[in-house]
């Protein structure tokens, strides 16, 4: 149940990353922003709980790793959009959870190997890097993108124990946190008939709203099929066959 309220609350933070960049689509006659300020307060109760449950996301007491946190979910949105045109360049800025500022550093540490040429990069490689970039930067990322990435990593440093400061806040009990969960999946799914209904002519922006804001499902690993043993049928019916002829 702990893992189950986790991947949900990944998808209410990535739904509302999506929703707030993107909150110039939103029709200004509908309750978007409603409900995507509805979803913010509920998201906020529980990272707030996390003294009680396995912690959701990076909490938002450090500044600096929710600002990078933010923008590598938005460069993740944009490999996605940008997949429909080159299969698999999101394979490369996989946008993984976050549950601790470490986790945000080493996603960061990745996007930038994927951009930055490296001294033993061949010509080709250094063009692809810089041809990565170029898709960013096309898609309203700064043309600084990969500076500011290494400045901000610059200015977080060592993070390894910020996650673990506030611990005094409230606890909330199971029954308090599943109700939260069942109000954030309807705010969710009232963002979701918004978008569906705004993108219906916009396939990419569709996809990554539905990236965003989709539920990861637990990782099952299937029993391995046992291997036909030998009965022995086939070999006699056939040794009978011979007798016969």
């Amino acid at each position: 149940m702990e893992n189950k309220i986790i991947r949900e609350c990944v998808s209410f933070d990535h739904s509302l990353v999506f929703a707030n960049a993107n909150s110039a689509d939103i029709p200004a006659t509908s309750k978007g922003a409603l409900y995507a300020g509805n979803l913010t307060g509920i998201y906020a109760q529980l990272v707030n709980a996390r003294a009680a449950q396995k912690p959701v996301t990076v909490a938002a007491q450090n500044a600096l790793i929710l600002a990078m946190e933010t923008k590598l979910d938005n460069m993740a949105t944009i490999a996605i959009a940008y997949a429909a045109d080159v299969p698999g360049f999101n394979d490369l800025f996989l946008r993984p959870a976050h549950y601790t500022p470490g986790d945000v550093v080493r996603t960061a540490n990745i996007y930038l190997a994927a951009l930055v040429p490296a001294e033993t990069d061949d010509a080709a490689t250094v063009a692809a890097k810089a041809a990565r970039v170029q898709v960013f930067v096309d898609h309203a990322m700064p043309a600084t993108l990969v500076a500011d990435l290494q400045a901000q990593l610059k200015a977080i440093g060592a993070v390894s124990g910020t996650h673990e400061q506030s611990r005094e806040k409230g606890v909330l009990s199971t029954e308090e946190i599943n109700v939260l969960m069942r109000e954030g999946r309807k705010q969710r799914n009232y963002l979701s008939a918004i978008f569906q209904t705004v993108y219906a002519n916009n396939p990419q922006k569709l996809a990554a709203w539905m990236s965003a804001s989709h539920v990861e499902h637990a990782s099952h690993h299937a029993a391995a099929t046992p291997a036909p043993t030998s009965t022995g049928t086939t070999t006699t019916t056939k040794a009978a066959e011979a007798t016969t002829k």
